[in-house]
Protein backbone atom coordinates (compact mmCIF):
# COMPACT_ATOMS: atom_id res chain seq x y z
CA UNK A 1 0.00 0.00 0.00
CA UNK A 2 1.63 3.57 -0.45
CA UNK A 3 2.01 5.71 1.64
CA UNK A 4 -0.54 8.81 1.41
CA UNK A 5 2.20 11.41 3.15
CA UNK A 6 4.72 10.30 -0.06
CA UNK A 7 6.53 12.98 -1.29
CA UNK A 8 4.42 13.05 -5.05
CA UNK A 9 1.26 13.25 -3.53
CA UNK A 10 2.73 16.16 -1.43
CA UNK A 11 3.28 18.74 -4.62
CA UNK A 12 1.11 21.53 -4.51
CA UNK A 13 -0.28 23.58 -7.96
CA UNK A 14 1.65 25.98 -8.06
CA UNK A 15 4.77 23.66 -8.76
CA UNK A 16 2.94 22.58 -11.82
CA UNK A 17 2.39 25.63 -13.07
CA UNK A 18 5.84 26.34 -13.00
CA UNK A 19 7.11 23.51 -14.52
CA UNK A 20 4.75 24.31 -17.57
CA UNK A 21 5.79 27.87 -17.62
CA UNK A 22 9.54 26.59 -17.90
CA UNK A 23 9.09 24.25 -20.52
CA UNK A 24 7.08 27.19 -22.56
CA UNK A 25 10.02 29.30 -22.59
CA UNK A 26 12.44 26.87 -23.54
CA UNK A 27 10.26 25.93 -26.75
CA UNK A 28 10.04 29.80 -27.69
CA UNK A 29 13.78 30.00 -26.86
CA UNK A 30 14.64 27.30 -29.48
CA UNK A 31 12.24 28.43 -32.36
CA UNK A 32 14.10 31.84 -31.81
CA UNK A 33 17.24 30.51 -32.07
CA UNK A 34 16.88 27.39 -34.81
CA UNK A 35 18.70 28.16 -37.73
CA UNK A 36 16.52 28.52 -40.94
CA UNK A 37 15.56 30.59 -44.20
CA UNK A 38 14.62 33.57 -42.22
CA UNK A 39 17.99 33.55 -40.07
CA UNK A 40 19.74 33.27 -43.76
CA UNK A 41 17.47 36.10 -44.85
CA UNK A 42 18.38 37.75 -41.65
CA UNK A 43 21.56 39.90 -43.27
CA UNK A 44 19.62 41.48 -46.72
CA UNK A 45 18.42 44.98 -46.61
CA UNK A 46 14.21 45.02 -46.87
CA UNK A 47 13.61 45.71 -50.50
CA UNK A 48 12.10 49.56 -51.06
CA UNK A 49 9.23 49.91 -53.47
CA UNK A 50 9.98 51.52 -57.01
CA UNK A 51 9.75 55.49 -56.47
CA UNK A 52 7.26 56.68 -59.51
CA UNK A 53 8.83 59.36 -61.61
CA UNK A 54 8.64 61.21 -65.25
CA UNK A 55 11.44 61.20 -67.22
CA UNK A 56 12.01 61.71 -70.66
CA UNK A 57 15.41 61.35 -73.07
CA UNK A 58 17.98 64.60 -73.93
CA UNK A 59 18.08 64.79 -77.49
CA UNK A 60 20.55 66.82 -79.69
CA UNK A 61 19.78 70.00 -81.78
CA UNK A 62 20.19 73.58 -82.01
CA UNK A 63 19.51 75.25 -78.51
CA UNK A 64 18.19 79.70 -79.00
CA UNK A 65 20.26 81.16 -76.21
CA UNK A 66 17.66 83.75 -75.39
CA UNK A 67 17.10 86.74 -72.75
CA UNK A 68 14.16 88.61 -71.60
CA UNK A 69 13.10 92.00 -71.41
CA UNK A 70 9.89 94.38 -71.40
CA UNK A 71 9.76 96.20 -74.30
CA UNK A 72 7.02 99.18 -75.43
CA UNK A 73 5.71 99.58 -79.10
CA UNK A 74 6.57 102.78 -80.62
CA UNK A 75 5.72 104.33 -83.84
CA UNK A 76 8.29 104.79 -86.78
CA UNK A 77 6.64 108.22 -87.54
CA UNK A 78 3.93 110.05 -85.58
CA UNK A 79 2.93 113.29 -87.22
CA UNK A 80 1.18 116.02 -85.45
CA UNK A 81 -1.69 117.38 -88.05
CA UNK A 82 -1.44 121.46 -87.92
CA UNK A 83 -2.35 123.90 -90.47
CA UNK A 84 0.31 126.11 -92.52
CA UNK A 85 -2.16 128.89 -93.39
CA UNK A 86 -4.90 130.59 -91.15
CA UNK A 87 -8.44 129.91 -92.29
CA UNK A 88 -11.64 128.65 -91.23
CA UNK A 89 -11.63 124.94 -90.91
CA UNK A 90 -14.34 123.62 -93.16
CA UNK A 91 -14.48 119.85 -93.03
CA UNK A 92 -12.56 116.76 -91.30
CA UNK A 93 -12.40 114.64 -94.34
CA UNK A 94 -11.15 111.51 -92.56
CA UNK A 95 -12.88 109.67 -89.05
CA UNK A 96 -11.25 109.27 -85.93
CA UNK A 97 -9.14 106.19 -85.41
CA UNK A 98 -9.24 105.49 -89.34
CA UNK A 99 -6.23 103.97 -91.42
CA UNK A 100 -5.27 106.42 -94.04
CA UNK A 101 -2.41 105.99 -96.75
CA UNK A 102 0.18 108.60 -97.51
CA UNK A 103 -1.64 111.66 -99.56
CA UNK A 104 -4.91 110.79 -98.46
CA UNK A 105 -7.25 114.07 -97.52
CA UNK A 106 -7.96 114.77 -94.17
CA UNK A 107 -9.06 118.48 -93.79
CA UNK A 108 -10.01 121.30 -95.77
CA UNK A 109 -9.48 125.22 -95.09
CA UNK A 110 -11.77 127.70 -96.51
CA UNK A 111 -9.47 128.59 -99.57
CA UNK A 112 -11.08 131.59 -101.14
CA UNK A 113 -8.70 134.28 -100.57
CA UNK A 114 -5.67 132.45 -101.06
CA UNK A 115 -7.36 131.36 -105.06
CA UNK A 116 -8.07 135.24 -105.25
CA UNK A 117 -4.34 135.76 -104.20
CA UNK A 118 -3.31 133.23 -106.87
CA UNK A 119 -5.49 135.03 -109.25
CA UNK A 120 -4.00 138.81 -108.72
CA UNK A 121 -0.64 136.87 -108.86
CA UNK A 122 -1.65 135.57 -112.32
CA UNK A 123 -2.68 138.82 -113.38
CA UNK A 124 0.28 140.46 -112.56
CA UNK A 125 2.15 137.91 -114.60
CA UNK A 126 -0.16 138.71 -117.61
CA UNK A 127 0.58 142.52 -117.14
CA UNK A 128 4.43 142.45 -117.04
CA UNK A 129 4.83 140.26 -119.72
CA UNK A 130 3.24 142.40 -121.99
CA UNK A 131 5.15 145.17 -121.43
CA UNK A 132 8.42 142.84 -121.10
CA UNK A 133 6.91 141.54 -125.10
CA UNK A 134 6.65 145.75 -125.93
CA UNK A 135 9.76 146.13 -124.08
CA UNK A 136 11.51 143.58 -126.66
CA UNK A 137 10.08 145.11 -129.62
CA UNK A 138 10.84 148.15 -129.23
CA UNK A 139 14.83 147.11 -128.17
CA UNK A 140 14.76 145.29 -131.92
CA UNK A 141 13.61 148.26 -133.55
CA UNK A 142 16.54 150.45 -131.75
CA UNK A 143 18.99 148.30 -132.48
CA UNK A 144 18.11 148.40 -136.50
CA UNK A 145 18.10 152.46 -136.67
CA UNK A 146 21.31 152.66 -134.66
CA UNK A 147 23.05 151.01 -137.46
CA UNK A 148 21.79 154.24 -139.65
CA UNK A 149 23.16 156.89 -136.95
CA UNK A 150 18.45 157.77 -135.95
CA UNK A 151 19.33 156.37 -132.63
CA UNK A 152 21.56 157.19 -129.82
CA UNK A 153 23.90 154.13 -128.09
CA UNK A 154 21.94 156.16 -124.68
CA UNK A 155 18.97 155.45 -125.82
CA UNK A 156 19.91 151.61 -127.01
CA UNK A 157 21.18 151.12 -123.97
CA UNK A 158 18.73 152.23 -121.92
CA UNK A 159 16.10 150.33 -123.71
CA UNK A 160 17.88 147.18 -123.09
CA UNK A 161 17.71 147.70 -119.39
CA UNK A 162 13.84 148.16 -119.79
CA UNK A 163 13.91 144.94 -121.34
CA UNK A 164 15.89 143.50 -118.65
CA UNK A 165 13.47 145.33 -115.92
CA UNK A 166 10.68 143.68 -116.94
CA UNK A 167 12.40 140.47 -117.36
CA UNK A 168 12.99 140.48 -113.69
CA UNK A 169 9.15 140.95 -112.95
CA UNK A 170 8.14 138.58 -115.42
CA UNK A 171 10.66 136.59 -112.97
CA UNK A 172 9.25 137.83 -109.90
CA UNK A 173 5.06 137.12 -110.59
CA UNK A 174 6.14 133.80 -111.54
CA UNK A 175 7.24 133.31 -108.25
CA UNK A 176 4.48 134.81 -106.79
CA UNK A 177 2.43 132.98 -108.62
CA UNK A 178 4.20 129.36 -107.36
CA UNK A 179 4.07 130.85 -103.84
CA UNK A 180 0.23 131.65 -103.94
CA UNK A 181 -0.58 128.20 -105.87
CA UNK A 182 1.95 126.53 -102.68
CA UNK A 183 -0.75 128.45 -100.10
CA UNK A 184 -3.97 127.52 -101.80
CA UNK A 185 -2.84 124.07 -101.55
CA UNK A 186 -2.22 124.09 -97.66
CA UNK A 187 -5.69 124.65 -97.19
CA UNK A 188 -6.40 121.32 -98.68
CA UNK A 189 -4.42 118.64 -95.71
CA UNK A 190 -3.36 115.55 -97.24
CA UNK A 191 -2.05 112.83 -94.48
CA UNK A 192 2.10 112.68 -94.79
CA UNK A 193 2.54 109.19 -94.04
CA UNK A 194 0.18 105.94 -93.57
CA UNK A 195 -1.18 105.53 -90.30
CA UNK A 196 -4.10 105.39 -88.01
CA UNK A 197 -5.94 108.92 -87.29
CA UNK A 198 -6.18 110.04 -83.82
CA UNK A 199 -8.93 111.78 -82.19
CA UNK A 200 -9.37 115.25 -83.44
CA UNK A 201 -8.46 118.58 -81.29
CA UNK A 202 -10.42 121.07 -83.67
CA UNK A 203 -13.51 120.66 -84.53
CA UNK A 204 -15.42 122.32 -88.53
CA UNK A 205 -15.70 126.07 -88.17
CA UNK A 206 -13.22 126.52 -86.21
CA UNK A 207 -10.58 129.35 -86.93
CA UNK A 208 -7.09 127.97 -87.56
CA UNK A 209 -3.44 129.37 -87.92
CA UNK A 210 0.07 128.95 -87.09
CA UNK A 211 0.90 128.46 -83.80
CA UNK A 212 -2.12 126.69 -82.40
CA UNK A 213 -1.64 124.92 -79.29
CA UNK A 214 -3.05 121.58 -80.10
CA UNK A 215 -2.45 120.19 -83.48
CA UNK A 216 -5.92 119.37 -85.52
CA UNK A 217 -5.19 115.62 -85.26
CA UNK A 218 -2.39 112.79 -84.80
CA UNK A 219 -1.54 110.64 -87.40
CA UNK A 220 0.54 107.42 -85.89
CA UNK A 221 2.32 105.04 -88.01
CA UNK A 222 1.27 101.65 -87.28
CA UNK A 223 2.97 99.07 -89.96
CA UNK A 224 5.65 98.95 -90.02
CA UNK A 225 6.33 99.54 -86.24
CA UNK A 226 9.08 99.17 -83.60
CA UNK A 227 9.47 97.69 -80.24
CA UNK A 228 12.07 99.95 -77.81
CA UNK A 229 13.40 97.46 -75.09
CA UNK A 230 16.46 97.71 -72.50
CA UNK A 231 18.85 94.91 -71.86
CA UNK A 232 21.39 94.99 -68.80
CA UNK A 233 24.92 96.27 -69.53
CA UNK A 234 26.87 92.90 -69.28
CA UNK A 235 25.30 91.73 -72.95
CA UNK A 236 26.53 95.19 -74.53
CA UNK A 237 30.13 92.82 -76.15
CA UNK A 238 27.42 90.22 -77.39
CA UNK A 239 25.00 92.99 -78.98
CA UNK A 240 28.02 95.22 -80.39
CA UNK A 241 30.02 91.95 -81.84
CA UNK A 242 26.21 90.86 -83.39
CA UNK A 243 25.91 94.52 -85.05
CA UNK A 244 29.35 94.97 -85.94
CA UNK A 245 29.62 91.20 -87.81
CA UNK A 246 25.97 92.32 -88.98
CA UNK A 247 24.89 89.08 -87.78
CA UNK A 248 21.20 89.37 -87.62
CA UNK A 249 19.49 89.14 -84.01
CA UNK A 250 16.09 87.82 -84.06
CA UNK A 251 13.22 89.31 -81.40
CA UNK A 252 9.92 87.25 -80.61
CA UNK A 253 7.33 89.44 -78.89
CA UNK A 254 4.42 87.48 -76.42
CA UNK A 255 1.68 88.95 -74.37
CA UNK A 256 -0.28 86.66 -72.03
CA UNK A 257 2.16 84.17 -73.06
CA UNK A 258 1.31 84.17 -76.79
CA UNK A 259 3.62 84.92 -79.55
CA UNK A 260 2.12 87.77 -81.50
CA UNK A 261 4.77 88.75 -83.75
CA UNK A 262 8.69 87.90 -85.07
CA UNK A 263 11.14 90.70 -86.06
CA UNK A 264 14.58 91.79 -85.97
CA UNK A 265 16.41 93.86 -83.74
CA UNK A 266 17.83 97.19 -86.05
CA UNK A 267 19.13 99.47 -83.91
CA UNK A 268 21.38 99.40 -81.08
CA UNK A 269 21.82 103.09 -78.87
CA UNK A 270 25.20 104.67 -78.25
CA UNK A 271 25.92 104.71 -74.88
CA UNK A 272 24.16 103.38 -71.34
CA UNK A 273 21.99 104.97 -69.69
CA UNK A 274 23.48 105.47 -65.99
CA UNK A 275 20.58 105.37 -63.94
CA UNK A 276 19.15 101.77 -65.15
CA UNK A 277 22.84 100.47 -66.20
CA UNK A 278 21.04 99.37 -69.40
CA UNK A 279 21.57 99.52 -73.14
CA UNK A 280 18.22 100.26 -75.31
CA UNK A 281 17.68 98.47 -78.91
CA UNK A 282 15.06 98.75 -81.24
CA UNK A 283 13.42 96.11 -82.97
CA UNK A 284 11.36 96.01 -86.55
CA UNK A 285 8.02 94.52 -87.41
CA UNK A 286 6.03 94.64 -90.04
CA UNK A 287 2.66 94.31 -88.17
CA UNK A 288 0.48 93.65 -91.21
CA UNK A 289 -1.96 92.45 -88.94
CA UNK A 290 -2.40 94.92 -86.75
CA UNK A 291 -1.37 92.72 -83.28
CA UNK A 292 1.29 95.72 -82.06
CA UNK A 293 -0.35 98.80 -80.88
CA UNK A 294 1.64 101.95 -80.49
CA UNK A 295 2.50 102.31 -76.40
CA UNK A 296 1.34 98.96 -75.59
CA UNK A 297 3.67 96.78 -73.21
CA UNK A 298 4.92 93.36 -74.60
CA UNK A 299 7.22 90.67 -73.42
CA UNK A 300 10.69 90.53 -75.63
CA UNK A 301 12.52 87.11 -76.17
CA UNK A 302 15.67 88.31 -77.95
CA UNK A 303 17.84 85.07 -79.70
CA UNK A 304 21.53 86.23 -78.87
CA UNK A 305 22.96 82.95 -80.12
CA UNK A 306 22.27 78.93 -81.66
CA UNK A 307 24.00 76.38 -80.12
CA UNK A 308 24.16 73.97 -83.00
CA UNK A 309 24.63 69.84 -81.81
CA UNK A 310 23.52 70.66 -78.13
CA UNK A 311 22.81 68.23 -76.02
CA UNK A 312 19.12 69.95 -74.62
CA UNK A 313 17.05 68.50 -71.37
CA UNK A 314 13.90 70.20 -69.97
CA UNK A 315 15.01 72.52 -67.41
CA UNK A 316 13.03 70.69 -64.61
CA UNK A 317 15.36 68.03 -64.90
CA UNK A 318 18.59 69.89 -63.65
CA UNK A 319 18.91 70.30 -59.89
CA UNK A 320 21.36 72.26 -57.88
CA UNK A 321 23.09 71.15 -54.62
CA UNK A 322 26.39 73.05 -52.87
CA UNK A 323 26.99 74.84 -56.07
CA UNK A 324 27.12 71.82 -58.14
CA UNK A 325 24.39 71.11 -61.14
CA UNK A 326 23.42 67.30 -61.49
CA UNK A 327 20.72 64.99 -63.01
CA UNK A 328 19.19 62.19 -62.33
CA UNK A 329 20.01 59.39 -64.85
CA UNK A 330 17.38 56.22 -65.29
CA UNK A 331 19.92 53.29 -65.72
CA UNK A 332 18.80 50.11 -67.34
CA UNK A 333 18.70 48.23 -64.59
CA UNK A 334 15.44 51.00 -63.17
CA UNK A 335 17.52 52.52 -61.05
CA UNK A 336 18.50 56.06 -61.15
CA UNK A 337 22.50 57.48 -60.33
CA UNK A 338 23.13 61.18 -59.95
CA UNK A 339 25.56 62.53 -62.68
CA UNK A 340 27.05 66.03 -62.24
CA UNK A 341 26.43 68.14 -65.75
CA UNK A 342 27.46 71.29 -66.68
CA UNK A 343 25.38 73.99 -68.37
CA UNK A 344 26.61 75.74 -71.52
CA UNK A 345 23.10 77.34 -71.60
CA UNK A 346 19.69 77.56 -69.95
CA UNK A 347 16.18 79.26 -70.21
CA UNK A 348 13.03 78.91 -68.41
CA UNK A 349 12.07 75.31 -70.06
CA UNK A 350 15.33 73.91 -71.43
CA UNK A 351 18.83 73.67 -70.64
CA UNK A 352 22.13 72.48 -72.71
CA UNK A 353 24.44 70.52 -71.78
CA UNK A 354 28.18 70.94 -71.85
CA UNK A 355 29.00 67.37 -70.55
CA UNK A 356 27.88 65.07 -68.03
CA UNK A 357 25.56 63.19 -70.06
CA UNK A 358 24.98 62.53 -74.36
CA UNK A 359 21.58 62.33 -75.93
CA UNK A 360 19.65 59.55 -75.67
CA UNK A 361 20.15 59.45 -72.20
CA UNK A 362 16.80 58.88 -69.94
CA UNK A 363 16.84 61.54 -67.55
CA UNK A 364 14.49 62.53 -64.34
CA UNK A 365 12.02 65.49 -65.06
CA UNK A 366 9.29 64.81 -61.86
CA UNK A 367 9.60 63.53 -58.75
CA UNK A 368 13.28 64.04 -58.35
CA UNK A 369 12.24 65.43 -54.73
CA UNK A 370 12.04 61.92 -53.76
CA UNK A 371 15.22 60.26 -55.36
CA UNK A 372 18.51 59.49 -54.01
CA UNK A 373 21.42 57.93 -55.80
CA UNK A 374 20.90 54.19 -56.45
CA UNK A 375 17.00 54.86 -55.90
CA UNK A 376 14.97 52.22 -57.66
CA UNK A 377 12.39 54.17 -60.30
CA UNK A 378 9.99 53.28 -62.16
CA UNK A 379 8.90 55.66 -64.91
CA UNK A 380 5.35 56.37 -65.35
CA UNK A 381 4.92 59.68 -67.54
CA UNK A 382 6.98 61.63 -70.14
CA UNK A 383 5.22 64.42 -68.81
CA UNK A 384 7.10 68.17 -67.30
CA UNK A 385 5.89 69.43 -63.76
CA UNK A 386 2.35 70.89 -64.16
CA UNK A 387 1.94 69.53 -67.83
CA UNK A 388 -0.79 67.15 -68.22
CA UNK A 389 0.39 65.86 -71.94
CA UNK A 390 2.37 62.83 -71.89
CA UNK A 391 3.37 63.14 -75.42
CA UNK A 392 7.05 61.64 -75.42
CA UNK A 393 7.99 64.47 -78.17
CA UNK A 394 7.57 67.36 -75.37
CA UNK A 395 10.75 68.87 -76.93
CA UNK A 396 9.37 69.39 -80.47
CA UNK A 397 7.72 72.84 -79.46
CA UNK A 398 10.17 74.39 -77.67
CA UNK A 399 13.51 73.31 -80.09
CA UNK A 400 11.39 74.77 -82.82
CA UNK A 401 13.89 76.98 -85.18
CA UNK A 402 11.27 79.40 -84.62
CA UNK A 403 11.84 80.65 -81.53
Amino acid sequence: MSNPSSPSRRRSPAFWFTLVAVALLLIALGIWLWPGDADSDSDQPPTRPATSVAAQDAIQGTFPVTVDALGTVTSLNTVEVRPRVEGELLSIEAQEGQKVAKGDVIARIDPRSYQAQLEEAKGQLAQDQSQLDTARKDLARFQKLAGGSYVSQQDLDTQRQTVKRYEGAVRADRASIENAEVQLGYTTITAPVSGRLGIRNVDPGNIVQLGDENPIATITQSAPISVVFALPSKYRTQLTEAFDQARPLMATLSEDGEVIAKGQVTSLDSAIDTDTGTLRLRALFQNEDGALFPNQFVDVTLTLERLDNAVIVPATAIQTKDGQNFVYRVKEDATVERRPVTLSASNDHQAAIASGIKAGDTVVVDGVDRLSDGAAVKVVSQALPGDDSDDGNAHGTILSDSQ
